[in-house]
């Protein structure tokens, strides 16, 4: 694939114009909140096209004031790439097995902390599978006063970060991941173990622990938390340790901006080129509900195969 060029609309800068579109600084080290886009009348391909490449750029975009349905929000996931069902086949949306309901107050009802807080360490999504997933969305239906937050680690600015003997170090080596693998590791929160059928599809597979984008070439560090069980090639002691030191280095505070859910939020971010982890919440309470519709794709967008 191949990034297409921008449209001549397009402004450089950190205010960037495509018609109404605008992209405008998130409070952290990288992102963009975006206003102008209505994913409730669609997305034309001018306005996908710049706002791909806002997010291969910035890692994270923002776009704000959403009001639309699961129909129209599953069409915008479908133009990042094939949405995934989750392994967690329970938790997928009823009449939309490709979207989950993330958060406190889900049509499943009160669950145990374990299931609510099953997001809630660092980690990249569908990296415990072969066909790992290039971007995730998240829909704020419903968002809590305090709390609640997405916290994202941009891995191209820690892979860039590294020095030149560590870059050299760990170009080459691949990783295993394990669906599961941080649950109670390096003081990272338990998460709800899968079923039996659930394990079976998703065995251990091997990653690069630096991965060329699929889209841009970049370089940048890969799913170093949260699913790697071993280094190919390496004993399992001197895994752990290079392991615990690069997620030490990849979710640093310069690395990683925090978002604050306001209702209408669509959050996605590029799950190539960044780590992330929920804030953990408590049972739904007054002022305290929050509800996420999420949706992870594969593949390249279409319009750049």
């Amino acid at each position: 694939c191949q990034l297409p060029p921008p449209p001549a609309t397009m402004a450089a800068g950190n205010r960037m114009e495509n018609a109404m579109l605008q992209f405008e600084p998130l409070p952290g080290p990288f992102g963009r909140a975006v206003r102008g886009v209505d994913l409730a009348a669609g997305v034309d391909d001018d306005t996908f096209r710049a706002l791909s490449r806002a997010l291969y750029e910035h890692r994270v975009l923002v776009l704000k004031e959403q009001t639309c349905d699961e129909d129209a929000y599953l069409a915008f996931g479908r133009r990042w790439g094939a949405p995934i069902p989750h392994v967690l086949d329970h938790a997928r949306m009823p009449g939309y097995p490709e979207m989950l309901e993330v958060g406190n107050d889900t049509q499943r009802g009160r669950e145990d902390d374990l299931a609510r807080n099953s997001a809630a360490f660092w980690h990249t999504d569908q990296s415990y599978e072969a066909d790992i997933a290039t971007a995730t969305m998240l829909y704020a239906r419903a968002a809590p006063a305090r709390g609640g937050e997405t916290r994202i680690a941009d891995q191209k600015a820690a892979y860039d970060g590294l020095d030149a003997a560590t870059r050299a170090r760990i170009d080459g080596l691949v990783a295993v991941h394990l669906y599961g693998a941080a649950s109670g590791r390096d003081g990272e929160r338990a998460t709800k173990p899968l079923t039996e059928a659930q394990a079976a599809r998703v065995p251990p597979v091997p990653h690069p622990l630096v991965r060329r984008h699929g889209v841009t070439g970049e370089k940048a560090l890969y799913a170093v938390a949260g699913t790697p069980i071993a280094i190919e090639g390496m004993d399992d002691g001197a895994a752990a340790e290079l392991l615990a030191e690069l997620k030490a280095h990849a979710v640093g505070d310069r690395y990683v901006y925090a978002h604050s859910y306001e209702v209408g939020d669509v959050a996605i971010w590029d799950t190539q080129a960044t780590l992330h982890c929920a804030t953990p919440i408590g049972p739904p309470a007054p002022g305290n509900r929050r509800l996420l519709w999420r949706i992870s794709v594969r593949g390249a967008p279409p319009m750049y195969a």
